[in-house]
This record gives structure tokens, C-alpha cells and sequence, in this order.
């Protein structure tokens, strides 16, 4: 593959993102191997339970955080990626894809920008994150797609959320109602918000419960 444009991470995904998601996995497998060990000797108690709820919730977080964060080499044909689940990388034709979605999305960080490659089935494929690289504008730009017009409905917008996987209809390019799309960025935020508020809950438990 011929030299293209390259993706560039952000400080954050390189010294936050990464390490954090690291540290969650390996608490998350202490926390499932001290749950499991008091389960079976029946004395389960609810730190034990908190961390076996942990493992359950921490190990598919860090799956879908590294799988969403690739390094990209964009060319006027090809897209090729690497990842944790692709370290020698991955090539993908643009022939293949008949246009890109580019729709909005709130994490704690905040919002930004996100592209989704639609197959010739009409279905998502491919998603790349704002969140992620410093010059996502010029990512965008060196992808030779056309646009789609998408304003799915709040249903479809939060399957598209989670799974990354929809087929786009006719019914997703008409115009959504502004406060649908507010509503639903508050959403987001508020579970985000309370997703966060309990892990630290529960560090706080933890540190606590050593001490006394």
C-alpha cells in the first residue's frame, strides 16, 4: 500500500484511554477471583458480589474500548487498519462501501464526530471515532465516500450506539426533530454520568473495607 494519510492519536487515547481501560480489565479479573472464591466457599459477601457484577460489566468494556481503537493508513482505494485484534492490520476496499454515515455521539468526554462505512447491503460497517485522533477532519476527508443523510429515529440512533450494526432505510434521511436528538445526548450523559459514579462508588467501598 502506498503511502496515505495516517491517523494521528490524541494525548488522551495514548495516556488515558489505553491505561485506563488496562487497569479496569486486570481489577476486573481480581475482582472476579476474589468473588468466585468466596461464592464457593459460601461466604459471599457483598464486596465479593460487587467485584464478581464488576468483572461481568468491566471485561466487555474493555473489549468494545479496544476495539474501537485503531490506527489507520487511508489511501484513495484502500482503507487499512491495525488493532489489538488485527496487529498485522487489516484492508478494506472502498469499492466495497456505497457511502459514509458522519453522526454525532456523547461519551464523558464529551461530543465528537463519528463515520460509519455503509456496505452494498446497506448495512453499517466500519466505525471510526473522533473521540480518538487529532485529525479526524482530514480522516474524513481521505475517504472517497459519498455522504448519506442519516436522522434516524432515537431507537435506531441508540441500536447504532451500542451494536454499531443497522441497514440504512429511506425513513433514517428525514429530518429529525431537534429536541429528539437533545434528548437523547442528555440521555446518554446521565447513564454515562451514573456508569461513572458507580465505579467510584465501589473503589470507594473497596478502599474503605481494607481499611476497617
Amino acid at each position: 500500500m502506498k503511502d496515505g494519510i495516517k491517523s494521528i492519536f490524541t494525548r488522551n487515547a495514548v495516556y488515558w484511554t489505553v491505561p485506563f481501560n488496562v487497569f479496569y480489565l486486570i481489577l476486573s479479573v481480581l475482582g472476579a477471583f476474589v468473588g468466585i472464591k468466596k461464592f464457593f466457599l459460601n461466604n459471599i459477601s457483598f464486596l465479593g458480589l460487587f467485584l464478581v457484577i464488576l468483572v461481568c460489566i468491566g471485561v466487555p468494556i474493555f473489549v468494545i474500548n479496544v476495539l474501537k481503537i485503531r490506527y489507520y493508513i487511508i489511501t484513495k482505494e484502500q482503507l487499512k487498519y491495525y488493532s489489538f485484534w488485527h496487529p498485522f492490520g487489516k484492508t478494506l476496499n472502498f469499492s466495497d462501501y456505497i457511502g459514509k454515515i458522519i453522526t454525532t455521539e456523547t461519551g464523558s468526554a464529551g461530543s465528537y464526530k463519528v463515520i460509519y462505512l455503509v456496505d452494498r447491503q446497506n448495512r453499517t460497517a466500519l466505525k471510526l471515532m473522533g473521540l480518538h485522533y487529532k485529525n479526524f477532519d482530514e480522516i474524513n476527508d481521505a475517504i472517497p465516500l459519498k455522504k448519506i443523510g442519516f436522522s434516524p429515529t432515537a431507537g435506531r440512533y441508540f441500536k447504532l450506539l451500542f451494536t454499531g450494526k443497522i441497514k440504512v432505510k429511506s425513513a433514517d434521511n428525514m429530518p429529525k426533530n431537534r429536541n429528539t436528538e437533545q434528548t437523547i445526548r442528555k440521555i446518554i450523559f446521565i447513564a454515562v454520568t451514573i456508569g461513572l459514579s458507580l465505579f467510584v462508588v465501589g473503589m470507594i467501598i473497596k478502599i474503605l473495607s481494607k481499611i476497617m
